[in-house]
């Protein structure tokens, strides 16, 4: 199986992202939840406007090239 390195860091950053994701669950001591994360994230109106851009700049830089 020959995959370029491109999509390994893509699967390895899915992988470290679900492992984050579980051990919030396991731990909420020791590490946020994600929805606690992303409630106070999103509880400011300058934090909200910089996920819009965020999320535009790497839909822009992804998904249309």
């Amino acid at each position: 199986m020959n995959l370029s390195i491109p999509v390994i860091e893509y699967l390895a950053a899915i992988a470290i992202a679900i492992g984050l994701w579980l051990s919030g669950r396991r731990w909420p001591e020791r590490l946020a939840p994600i929805s606690k994360v992303v409630n106070r994230l999103m509880h400011r109106r300058g934090s909200r406007l910089a996920v819009v851009i965020i999320w535009w700049w790497l839909g822009w830089h992804f998904f249309t090239m």
